[in-house]
């Protein structure tokens, strides 16, 4: 950029040219002013993050309304009934109230079909669900085996401080090999069950390309994420406030 203040005026030049030797006085260059400040878009709100955040490699799914909260992968998916546009889990309800008309599905936790590369492994889900209309006794029975199979496995488990019912078993169907693990408890007044299932295809001709996938690994990947189970108090809403005593005059007019 040229500095015209610093710049000779052309008319002396032209009237002048006589004149070497002499010394003329650069003008003084105008300080610069300030350029006038652009004006500032309004901040945007910073989001509001209602039930996940996230924590180095892992998110944390909180429910204030059933009082639980635990850790997942942050790879896999979460979905959360309250407000999924996702059809599969509605899907997923249907076939929940088919065996257990009172329960509701909270969320859904899904391993990504590419989390196993090259590997026979189709699906992993985690299903978080509660029912309230049973009592402990069904609860807990509903951590047993309808089809008992020998690779089946029970137990109980302390998480949070509440006691929980386990059943783990497998079985083959359609061409596809199925783990499964269901957790009870009688927690708040209702039955809370996490049910963990992976699936990995039999292929009458294996693929040399795909290795068999490890789906008791994979399952146990799953059941950290109940081991992290957090139990809170339910945040219910405030009760409304009592209304006034009516009071009747019942002095003569």
């Amino acid at each position: 950029m040229f500095n015209l203040g610093r710049s000779i005026p052309i008319l002396l030049l032209l009237t002048t040219p006589w004149l070497s030797g002499c010394h003329t006085t650069p003008a003084q260059t105008a300080p610069a002013q300030p350029a006038a400040a652009a004006a500032q878009p309004p901040a945007s709100p910073a989001p509001a993050f209602k039930r996940v955040r996230r924590d180095s490699a892992f998110s944390i799914y909180n429910n204030t309304a059933y009082g639980i909260s635990f850790r997942y992968p942050r790879t896999y998916l979460l979905d959360d009934s309250s407000d999924s546009e996702d059809s599969s889990i509605a899907d997923a309800q249907q076939e929940l109230a088919a065996q257990q008309p009172a329960a509701t599905l909270v969320a859904v936790v899904s391993i990504p079909a590419d989390a196993n590369p090259n590997t026979t492994f189709r699906s992993g889900t985690l299903q978080f669900v509660v029912n309230p209309s049973v009592t402990p006794e069904v609860c807990q029975s509903l951590a047993v085996s309808a089809t008992p199979d020998a690779r089946d496995l029970t137990g109980t488990s302390t998480i949070s401080g509440a006691t929980f019912h386990w059943f783990q078993s497998g079985d083959v169907a359609n061409h596809l090999d199925v783990y499964t693990r269901v957790y009870t408890s009688f927690v708040h007044d209702a039955c809370y069950e996490f049910h963990l299932a992976v699936t990995d295809v039999i292929s009458l001709a294996p693929n040399p390309a795909e290795k068999p996938a490890d789906s008791l690994k994979i399952l146990h990947q799953l059941d950290k994420i109940v081991s992290s189970l957090q139990i809170r108090p339910v945040s219910l809403p405030p009760a409304p406030a009592a209304l006034p005593p009516l009071s009747i005059d019942s002095s003569p007019l």
